[in-house]
């Protein structure tokens, strides 16, 4: 099948940008506004653009500021659902995994899983018709087939593992995936074919006048106000949906929030070879994931009514993780003193009864008289499917308030910006790798570029061009380069130092020192692009540092 790459109309994508948007946002009539720049609010608005409606969104924050950064970055099927025999979820998951592999080949990577098996012939055979399953399900798929493996070969493949009692193990295939770059991508791509978009941009109003619905908004970083008008709106909040619905007089709550948390450790202290997905004492499974340098570790899975705003990871939860490592890796004797970063997010499950764990992952839509479409839970992997079935009902439910006629779902076969590596070929991507060692980046840096920005990757090199400079790396030994700053204000409306640390690159999180060594350049560099005095820059960096140390949280609770 060809993914093509649509034709872009929607020219740079920059803070400039957005001071239009923000002007066409209180000056225009759309057929559909979108509130939550998440990976949902992004893929809906992503579709609607695509079939020719004229959309809009609205992030109260950055893009995948919440949930959509904070997820276990995989791309993936859903082994566990088979268990609670939840087919129809695995089979839509599997599907849209081979077709992310396709319309974002950088971000998406195929990776190799291997399950230990401890507790005897029951739980192996289990395990194997579930995996037999799970490859049926997939169909024709470019990832292998599951294997078999005896406790032998399991301690080949890793053996840091417990060989208490294993009995052996298999290994799958799912995919890794950069979950704050995808939402990213896929907030562009709704750019490029015309949608108007704004991060920092909080909606404080919602009702419908005059045959229209208004969404009022305020612009966070200034204070200014105006409304938005719309035929229909799309409540895609996440987590925030039930707070957002409260402006709608919709006071019962529809969610189940539940806390994942993760935390980061040098790859030298955990060294795995691929991810591992472990069992615990209380038969939850734990993914343990290698990403670059690092190794991170999660999930949790418990309730959750604290601040939307500011979720934090516990003491007690970082507990339960290093609990789960002694109990699969007891020979390394992780501690808390070993990580270097953790992130914690909040599902936006639909609310049901039992166990967090048991919760679906599924999504439910709702439609009010008066314009007002909301979407909640749902999972990473089917956001694009979750994005179809909802704009395929919008036109249909809402047919007598949107004039015209508008397409059918496009973005099956549309790759996402950066994604048309299909018309890359291998020798061009040989050639782009000679280039950048030529210029003296390191082998890891130019596969960094690529695998972070695909073809667009390009664009970043083109900077270099200009000002030789840009090709340097923030510090020795970083794999980033001093133009990724000046794109990633210029092309994707970062506007916090946080931005570019956080979801631009991941510095953050997948960085020794959690970035603090470059925050200084990196604030030095977004200065001259956004015009910041020396006071902004000093308040962007003390910021940021407190950004870190709201990471570190845990370790202040157990003092």
């Amino acid at each position: 099948m060809f993914f093509r790459r649509p034709i872009s109309y929607g020219g740079s994508f920059s803070h400039k940008t957005r001071a239009r948007n923000l002007e066409r946002l209180a000056a225009e009539t759309f057929d559909l506004v979108v509130i939550g720049g998440g990976i949902t609010g992004a893929g809906i608005a992503w579709d609607a653009a695509m079939r020719g409606m004229k959309a809009a969104l609205l992030e109260k924050g950055d893009f995948a500021s919440g949930t959509s950064s904070k997820s276990s970055k995989l791309i993936h099927g859903g082994l566990r659902y088979l268990k609670q025999l939840d087919i129809k979820l695995v089979k839509e998951s599997l599907s849209e995994r081979e077709r992310l592999l396709k319309l974002a080949p950088h971000l998406v990577h195929p990776a190799s899983f291997l399950i230990p098996i401890y507790s005897g012939w029951m739980e192996r055979l289990e395990l194997r018709i579930g995996l037999k399953g799970y490859d049926i399900l997939a169909g024709a798929t470019t990832l292998p087939q599951h294997r078999n493996l005896s406790a032998e070969e399991v301690l080949n493949e890793e053996p840091l593992l417990r060989q208490d009692h294993l009995a052996g193990g298999f290994v799958y295939y799912d995919c890794l995936v950069d979950d704050g770059r995808l939402t990213l991508a896929t907030i562009k791509s709704a750019h490029e074919q015309g949608a108007v978009v704004t991060n920092y941009t909080r909606a404080v109003a919602l009702g419908e006048a005059d045959g229209f619905f208004r969404v009022g908004f305020r612009e966070v970083v200034t204070g200014g106000e105006g409304e938005a008008r719309a035929r229909v709106v799309v409540a895609a909040a996440g987590p925030w949906t039930d707070e957002l619905l409260q402006l709608h007089d919709h006071p019962e709550p529809i969610l189940r929030p539940t806390k994942g948390v993760h935390i980061v450790f040098p790859r030298t202290r955990l060294a795995i070879r691929q991810v591992v997905v472990a069992p615990t004492e209380d038969k939850r499974i734990l993914f343990v994931v290698p990403r670059g340098d690092f190794t991170f570790v999660g999930t949790t899975d418990t309730d959750y009514s604290g601040s939307l705003d500011k979720v934090l990871v516990e003491a007690s939860d970082v507990g339960y993780l290093l609990q789960a490592l002694d109990y699969c890796f007891p020979s390394l004797q992780l501690r808390a003193a070993d990580i270097v970063s953790a992130w914690a997010g909040l599902r936006p499950l639909v609310r049901e009864e039992g166990s967090p764990s048991a919760v679906s992952r599924d999504y439910r839509m709702t439609f009010h008289e008066d314009g007002l479409a909301v979407i909640a839970g749902g999972k990473l992997t089917t956001y694009r499917n979750m994005a179809k079935s909802l704009v395929n009902l919008i036109l249909k439910n809402y047919a007598h308030r949107l004039p015209g006629t508008f397409g059918p779902c496009q973005t099956a076969e549309s790759a996402l910006t950066g994604g048309e590596m299909a018309e890359f070929p291998s020798y061009l991507k040989a050639q782009s790798l000679g280039l950048m060692g030529r210029w003296g980046l390191s082998r890891r840096t130019a596969e960094h570029l690529i695998q972070s920005y695909g073809r667009n990757h390009l664009d970043i090199l083109a900077l270099a061009l200009q000002d030789k400079g840009l090709v340097e790396p923030l510090a020795p030994g970083c794999p980033v380069i001093r133009a990724e700053v000046v794109h990633a204000v210029e092309e994707e409306m970062a506007l916090t130092l946080e931005d570019f640390m956080a979801r631009r690159t991941g510095l953050l999180h997948f960085d020794a020192d959690q970035g603090m060594g470059v925050a200084e350049e990196v604030s030095h560099l977004m200065s001259r692009l956004l015009g910041w005095d020396r006071w902004r820059r000093k308040a962007e960096i003390k910021r940021y540092r407190e950004a870190v140390a709201d990471m570190f949280h845990f370790r202040s609770e157990s003092r």
